[in-house]
């Protein structure tokens, strides 16, 4: 199943509480059995994974994983065409360190960029930060299977697997919708709307991409 966490500075000088930060971490920790760890990346990002080990049981694709000491990903889900992606960016030049879907959803980006995302058939949340152009990438699949939920408070964006992270890391943001709590009432309807019973906690939608850059 696996979990992911990040914190991303939305403007210079913005303070990154690591210790809070895995101490939010461990409330997805039922996600990930398997492993649990995050990077700090200088003063811009911290990422966080707990992870479920499916295809690769090593520990080399443990995450967050890091390519070309430039991108950084956090992943939950499977790229069910994995194979025949490695093949092809294999036949582009690329040399491959591990055996499952992490590394070839990482190397796919740094060929094809955000449009990499067309050609995986699969399930999906992910982010990747590109630290040479200070960029997140994010991604939902076409079906909404993994989730992914963001909210932007005080200077910075915060995403997750699952909303208490979110607000772990950040208790200000615990304050609900009312109207959303109601509608679910009122029709069972929620998971997929893109407003949470949190006021200020979004999720990104199915089949979509959200690009933070600058």
């Amino acid at each position: 199943m696996c979990g992911i966490f990040g914190v991303l500075n939305l403007r210079p000088g913005k303070f990154l509480d690591e210790p809070k930060f895995a101490l939010a971490l461990q409330t997805l920790s039922h996600r990930g059995p398997d492993a649990q760890q995050y990077r700090r990346l200088g003063d811009e990002a911290l990422l966080g994974h707990t992870r479920l080990s499916i295809i690769d049981l090593s520990d080399c694709s443990n995450q967050p994983q890091a390519f070309n000491d430039r991108y950084w990903l956090i992943y939950n889900g499977e790229i069910f065409n994995y194979i025949e992606l490695r093949e092809e960016l294999e036949a582009l030049g690329a040399r491959f360190t591990t055996a499952g879907d992490v590394e070839v959803l990482a190397q796919a980006y740094a060929y094809w960029g955000e449009s990499c995302v067309l050609r995986f058939n699969g399930m999906w949340a992910f982010a990747i930060y590109d630290a040479h152009e200070k960029t997140m990438f994010c991604s939902r699949d076409r079906f909404g299977i993994k989730p992914f939920n963001y909210a932007v408070h005080d200077g910075q964006l915060l995403f997750a697997s699952e909303i208490k992270a979110i607000v772990a890391y950040e208790p200000g943001l615990i304050e609900p919708d009312y109207n959303m709590i109601a509608n679910f009432c009122r029709t069972s309807v929620g998971a997929q709307h893109a407003q949470t019973w949190f006021l200020h906690v979004q999720r990104l939608q199915a089949g979509c991409n959200m690009t933070v850059r600058d």
